[in-house]
């Protein structure tokens, strides 16, 4: 047995098990590290970000987002690279059914992962962390292998997730996972307050293009965030993805992306002009 040391901690990974698991696994990993333009910006604030990308709602047959509502029509599976490349897709299916078919398996890579993104991070001098649910919205603080969750097998580590679960519903949770609540055509005004006044931030889809997503935001939107919604300080959340340094009780602005910038009634669209300082941004 291959037994490894973490602070108060045993994690026990057998020959055997990780021989089965690189067997089924038909994937080239289950985190993808500092892959996308998002988390990449945050190597320059000094943190490597593994993200896993399983199959988002009930795509390969396992609901992992419960729930999920028109956001499931237009989400990010079916933006980026995953638009066009089948690989990609069918790489977040197969993970999705390693998890639910083979768990052990599933949980020997990934603590075999974990401890590698832990050396690769040491190697730069980066903190790592880790987003798990980059697709999906599981209970990860309910989910055990060999007695123990991931956030206890590895109590240094810093994870973090976006969720459509009510504040209530996710409460107490480990001092190493937080958790920014995603708006959604579901969301009541008294669920949008109880997160904010509890200091969990509440993520939010906006269209805010002025140029209708054409022109020069026609690849991406490259128009200011707003600064105020509702009443609550907006923050742009595509600066980074390390969402546990953003300041509490604030709604975290993302810019609408893929299929989330056609109609639809999960992003929320924001009619508004440009000022002139705006106009400078834009063309510098």
């Amino acid at each position: 047995r291959l037994i490894i040391m973490r602070q108060d901690n045993i994690i026990i990974n057998s020959k055997e098990l990780l021989t089965q698991a690189k067997q089924l696994q038909n994937f080239s990993s289950l985190l993808s590290v500092s892959s996308d333009p998002k988390t990449i910006k945050g190597l320059k604030k000094g943190f490597l970000t593994g993200i896993q990308y399983l199959a988002p709602s009930n795509i390969s047959g396992f609901n992992v987002c419960k729930n999920s509502g028109d956001c499931a029509e237009v989400c990010l599976m079916f933006a980026g690279r995953g638009a066009f490349d089948t690989n990609i897709p069918k790489a977040r299916i197969n993970r999705t059914k390693l998890f639910f078919e083979h768990r052990s398996c599933y949980f020997a890579l990934l603590i075999r992962e974990i401890l590698a993104l832990e050396r690769k991070a040491a190697k730069f001098n980066l903190i790592p962390v880790i987003r798990l649910n980059g697709m999906s919205d599981l209970t990860w603080e309910r989910i055990r292998f060999k007695g123990k969750t991931i956030f206890e097998l590895f109590p240094h580590i810093q994870f973090y997730d976006y969720s459509k679960y009510g504040f209530n519903s996710r409460v107490n949770l480990p001092k190493n996972y937080h958790l920014t609540y995603s708006y959604s055509e579901k969301t009541t005004e008294e669920e949008l307050h109880i997160n904010l006044t509890n200091n969990r931030n509440v993520a939010v889809v906006f269209n805010i293009c002025v140029n209708d997503n054409k022109r020069s935001c026609r690849n991406k939107c490259k128009c200011p965030m707003i600064k105020t919604y509702k009443t609550w300080p907006v923050i742009d959340g595509d600066q980074s993805d390390l969402r546990f340094l953003d300041t509490p009780g604030s709604i975290v602005g993302l810019r609408a992306k893929g299929k989330a910038r056609e109609d639809n009634n999960f992003t929320i669209k924001i009619n508004r002009t440009l000022t002139d300082l705006d106009i400078k941004r834009l063309a510098a």
